[in-house]
């Protein structure tokens, strides 16, 4: 980067020396190049910078928190309080159980792998 920057300050003071050389009449266009180039260097730095930070952010993005799995993991455990007692009572035997438990697995499962995405 330190050797891009001094290459692009000799440009500029080439541009300059040939800016004296040639006289006041092509002083316009001196500018505009100069602009143009230091307009280049400036999107050239803000499309690393924009870059370096999509690569961080693609990194953290699709791994839930502790916390959301934890909140998840209680959600999980107090629903599967309440529906055991109904599965059991109300329609009895181990299929309704089993079912029961299936499903709340099933839905901590497919939360988790959904939160990632």
């Amino acid at each position: 980067m330190t050797d891009s920057i001094s290459q692009r300050q000799a440009e500029i003071a080439a541009a300059l020396r040939a800016g004296r050389e040639l006289g006041p009449e092509y002083d316009d266009a001196l500018a505009a190049s100069l602009v143009e180039r230091i307009d280049d260097a400036i999107d050239t730095s803000v499309r690393r910078h924009l870059d370096h930070r999509q690569r961080e952010h693609k990194g953290k993005v699709g791994v839930p928190s502790n916390t959301v799995r934890m909140v998840l993991s209680l959600v999980c455990l107090g629903v599967s309080i309440p529906a055991t007692a109904i599965a059991a009572s109300l329609v009895g035997g181990p299929v309704a159980l089993i079912s029961v438990w299936a499903g709340l697995i099933l839905f901590y499962i497919i939360s988790v792998t959904g939160l990632r995405r």
